[in-house]
């Protein structure tokens, strides 16, 4: 049996990266906290923000919340290539320069401490730097197949 995207509960977050003043940002939906310090994120090798995460060394890692699966598509549809994904979007820079979604329930920046390639996928291991809850409350958006 092939594993599908949502046969397990994933929560939908924005990850983002800047480098040399170009920015990028897609939707994850494997990311998963790995201690207290650290989060474990899964990129694919078709994505064009990978190579502003690892030519950076960081990443800024935003939780999206329940009513905000349209902001998933639109991190999780569309290309930097192709879209500017932040034009009209609130947003600030974290410690490490990384982008970071105003409006999200929790904003998270990282530095790569270690990536492994994985064929087609890099798991890129970040260190959290800092960390901000955005929202006082909210539900994190569960990825569900049919949304995307």
């Amino acid at each position: 049996m092939q594993l599908r995207h949502d046969m397990l509960a994933h929560g939908v977050n924005i990850v983002c990266a800047e480098h040399q003043g170009k920015r990028g940002g897609l939707a994850v939906a494997w990311a998963t906290q790995v201690g207290t310090e650290r989060v474990l994120i899964c990129v694919g090798s078709q994505s064009a923000t990978r190579e502003l995460i690892l030519s950076s060394g960081a990443f800024g890692l935003s939780v999206l919340g329940r009513d905000q699966v349209e902001l998933g598509r639109l991190f999780g549809r569309h290309s930097i290539r192709d879209v500017d994904k932040f034009e009209g979007l609130g947003w600030h820079a974290g410690t490490t320069g990384s982008p970071l979604l105003d409006d999200c329930l929790v904003a998270l920046d990282c530095r790569v401490e270690d990536v492994h390639d994985r064929g087609t996928a890099k798991l890129i291991v970040g260190r959290i730097v800092s960390g901000e809850r955005r929202r006082e409350a909210g539900e994190p958006l569960i990825y569900r197949e049919e949304d995307y």
